[in-house]
């Protein structure tokens, strides 16, 4: 497995950053808050990516890549 297919890639964290934004709040005040939701969302979605990534390259019946 080559490192660009390691985590989400960068057309699907700009989907996921699209879809997370079409609430944005109309409050100013609550604008922070929202956007350290959208962070942590991202964050949290791409490490799970990551997680799977590397549970799939450490699966034994798999043939090595090398």
């Amino acid at each position: 497995m080559s490192d660009e297919n390691y985590g989400l890639s960068r057309r699907k964290l700009e989907y996921h950053l699209r879809w997370l934004l079409r609430k944005t709040p109309r409050d100013v005040k609550k604008l922070p808050e929202f956007l350290g939701e959208v962070m942590i969302t991202l964050i949290d979605k791409n490490n799970t990516a990551l997680a799977k990534s590397a549970a799939d390259q450490d699966r034994p019946d798999m043939p090595d890549a090398f």
